[in-house]
């Protein structure tokens, strides 16, 4: 015997008398109060009849339904009996304290229906089951550190003063169904074990009532449920270890809901639990079972009534389908490791998603993004499903502002979307394939691919509602651009801007802009603007400097080139030029720029001048063509109508006077004509045979003139030809 228990003195039920007559304490604890006064029998002697009875009665003996006793003053007692029948103070009433701080019960108690004042079982021990159903205490309930080895019931039990099960141990099935706390109640560091049964609940607080503060921190559970349970003050879970399933559907959390650092090791069911205030479940991990046909956890039809904080929590399967968020919901650094739902939810005001890790398919379908949110940072890796998109947000609706900034994809479906302000792609990834369809809610959104890496995928209009697209700096592959109704087809570029875009980062995934060459050719080839609305405001990458404009047709042409499409590079060559012309004038027109830089861009852009005007940088051989069969034609003028300076042997040096012009339609004066266009056209091509020749001075240069231009004309016709031949 263990020197912490009395063992009891002499006297009636002395266990050492060696009596098995019970007559006369079965008599004491039989008696109203009234009459045990009337006797002059103590509480003391009463507790002492009841031990007597406890350890040496027959089930009969044990039978005191209805009694009424002061006290049980039971301290440190180790109460075993020459039986295992129950203890049996069903409907009684102990108007005191039962107090059996230290003891140990090795038989099993019934309390039901019973009322107690007080309950003091400290350190106790209990080796029988504890049957309290319906029990009510109107006093303190303190069970810290009790030990339960055999199943405990307190079902509709009300316990009107504050209840401490704090680091108690209670190592079988233990139910609390129905009960009704009327003041807080303590579990803090509790251990709920009971494995008797490992195909339902171990512990269960069905249906439960909490009045006042519900603490469970640091708790252990083994299968538990909450459902249809009432928080009318906080309820605390902090740090709380669930290592089976936890069942806490319909449950009503009327005030602040703590599950911070919360375990759960199998499935856990928050189906159609109310959050009236706060609920946070910071760093909560959602371990999960392995069952293939059901999440891990579910918050399906979940209502958050105040703000939601789950950051940094983790998960293995989640679905919160049709849930819905009154206030902040903080998602930030979470981590999904299997798949994940949120179809159908609602977020009334901000979503914080940033950094979250989704492993599996996530799925947003039909989503409602009332507020702001955030998904920066976010990876959406997916799995090996290759019937579906890894990152679902198809039907969702982005009622303002969305960011996706740095956001990192395997595959995303963003189609039938509706945005109502500025959704930022800048500097995400998308490794495989997006497609991407949506619809503006009003008239100036559009969504910033900025630095944006999409190896391949879809981007499409809708038939009304178009959305802009800003694709600068971004590297594209295989990406395709449609319209659903494919008379659109001729605006579908007006709503993209590529603006030193890549388009050939990824080997085998180059953009296609052979698809839009209507387009292109209708628009003079323009990439690197979009139609906005007068009263957009959209903040851009870039200043649209000429060079970063000609940087942006130099690598559109680069890549053109290099999926074979020569006359869709060749324009954007032309392209180019132009705005090297332009940046070559901006230094121009730099007074501080040095004087020589100045002249040598001067050069470089009449230059640029010249071929775009001759030759179309190539790109226009019929053009220089005609300029140079026509180009001598202008020489004839000065020769026939300049005067002596200009004057020639064609024709016996006759010439026009300007004042009799029409003189220039007479026989002689077609003469004249001719015989100078001949000339001219002999010069010109340098052959030299005749008597003709320049004899004014001026004259004399225009011929050599003609002759260095020649050259230059044939040199840039072979040129446009060669260029041409390459289409």
């Amino acid at each position: 015997m263990s020197d912490g228990y009395e063992l009891g003195g002499g006297g009636h039920g002395d266990p050492g008398s060696g009596s098995s007559d019970l007559t006369r304490e079965l008599n004491i604890l039989q008696l109203s109060p009234a009459e045990r006064r009337a006797e002059g029998i103590d509480e003391r002697t009463v507790t002492e009849a009841f031990l007597a009875v406890a350890r040496r009665g027959s089930a009969e003996q044990k039978d005191l339904r209805g009694i009424t006793l002061p006290e049980l003053a039971l301290d440190r007692q180790y109460i075993d009996g020459t039986n295992r029948h129950p203890i049996d103070l069903r409907n009684a009433t102990v108007e005191g304290t039962i107090s059996a701080a230290f003891a140990a019960i090795d038989f099993p108690i019934r309390l039901d229906g019973a009322t107690v004042g007080e309950i003091d079982i400290r350190n106790a021990e209990f080796g029988g089951r504890l049957s309290a159903t319906n029990l009510t205490v109107t006093g303190e309930v303190d069970a810290f550190e009790a030990r339960f080895d055999g199943n405990v019931s307190f079902d509709g039990a009300t316990f009107e003063g504050p209840v401490q099960f704090d680091d108690a141990v209670l190592d079988n099935d233990v139910a609390f169904d129905g009960a009704t706390f009327e003041t807080q109640a303590a579990f803090r560091g509790a251990e709920f074990h009971g494995d008797s049964n490992r195909l339902d609940d171990n512990t269960s607080f069905t249906d439960a009532t909490f009045r006042g503060r519900a603490d469970f921190t640091q708790a252990e559970f083994g299968f538990v449920h909450f459902e249809n349970i009432t928080f009318e003050g906080s309820a605390v879970f902090e740090e709380t270890k669930v290592s089976g399933d936890m069942e806490c559907s319909n449950t009503v959390f009327e005030s602040v809901a703590n599950f911070d650092d919360a375990r759960f090791g199998e499935d856990t069911d928050f189906e159609a639990v109310i959050f009236e205030e706060n609920a946070s479940f910071r760093g909560a991990e959602f371990t999960g079972g392995q069952r293939a046909l059901e999440a891990d956890l579910t918050f399906e039809e979940a209502q958050f009534g105040g703000e939601a904080t789950f950051r940094q929590a983790t998960f293995r399967s989640a679905t919160f389908q049709t849930a819905r968020f009154d206030e902040r919901a903080d998602f930030e650094n979470v981590a999904f490791e299997g798949d994940a739902t949120f179809a159908d939810v609602i977020f009334a005001t901000e979503a914080d998603f940033d950094e979250a890790l989704f492993g599996g398919d996530v799925d947003f379908s039909d989503v409602r993004f009332e507020g702001e949110c955030t998904f920066r940072g976010a990876e959406f890796t997916g799995d090996d499903d290759f019937l579906e998109e890894d990152a679902s947000f198809v039907g969702a609706y982005f009622g303002t502002d969305a960011h996706f900034h740095n956001a990192e994809f395997t595959s995303a479906a963003f189609t039938d979307t509706f945005f109502g302000g500025k959704i930022d792609f800048n500097g995400c990834t998308v490794h495989d394939r997006i497609d991407f369809q949506a619809t503006q809610i009003d008239g100036d959104a559009y969504v910033d691919f900025t630095k944006a890496s999409i190896r391949g995928g879809r981007i499409g209009q809708p038939a009304e509602g178009w959305v802009r697209y800003d694709m600068t700096l971004a590297s594209i592959g295989d990406l395709r651009l449609t319209v659903e109704r494919e008379s659109d087809s001729k605006e579908l570029l007006d709503y993209f801007r590529f603006c030193r875009t890549e388009f050939d980062e990824f080997s085998d995934f180059e953009f296609s802009f052979s698809e839009h060459r209507d387009y292109l050719d209708r628009n003079s080839w323009k990439l690197h603007t979009f139609d906005e609305p007068p009263e957009a405001d959209p903040d851009y990458a870039l200043e649209m400097t000429p060079e970063v404009i000609e940087t942006t047709y130099l690598k559109a042409k680069q890549a053109a080139a290099e999926a074979g499409d020569m006359k869709v590079a060749g324009e954007f060559r032309v392209k180019r030029q132009q705005h090297s012309r332009r940046k070559n004038l901006e230094v121009v027109r730099d007074q501080t720029a040095a004087f020589s830089t100045r002249i040598k861009n001067a050069g470089r852009a009449f230059e640029n001048f010249f071929l775009g005007a001759t030759c179309g940088h190539g790109m226009r051989p019929i053009r220089i063509a005609l300029a140079f069969v026509v180009a001598p034609v202008v020489y004839v003028f000065p020769y026939v109508f300049g005067g002596s300076l200009f004057q020639t042997g064609a024709a016996d040096g006759q010439q026009i006077a300007l004042a009799n012009i029409g003189h220039a339609l007479s026989p002689e004066g077609l003469t004249i004509l001719f015989e100078n266009a001949r000339l001219s056209y002999i010069s010109y091509t340098t052959i030299g045979y005749g008597v003709m020749d320049p004899k004014g001075p001026v004259a004399v240069v225009l011929a050599v003139s003609e002759a260095y231009l020649s050259v230059i004309l044939s040199a840039l016709l072979i040129y446009a030809l060669v260029k041409r031949s390459e289409l």
